[in-house]
């Protein structure tokens, strides 16, 4: 089961965020994640992904 959907932001195990593009698997059944972040892609493992923090802003 995907532990992410598209459109949610997430952080890399490299300290970078971005937006959850695309999601699929590969031939030995691996979950990944294309990730877009400022124009470019990022093909990563679901075990290299963190939900990112949501900021709640003051009203």
């Amino acid at each position: 089961m995907k532990k992410f959907a598209l459109g949610d932001v997430v952080n890399s195990d490299k300290g970078r965020r971005g937006v959850v593009r695309a999601a699929y698997r590969s031939k030995e059944g691996q979950q990944f994640y294309a990730v877009e972040r400022d124009g470019a892609m990022d093909y990563l493992e679901e075990e290299r992904l963190t939900p990112a923090p949501r900021v709640e802003l003051a009203a």
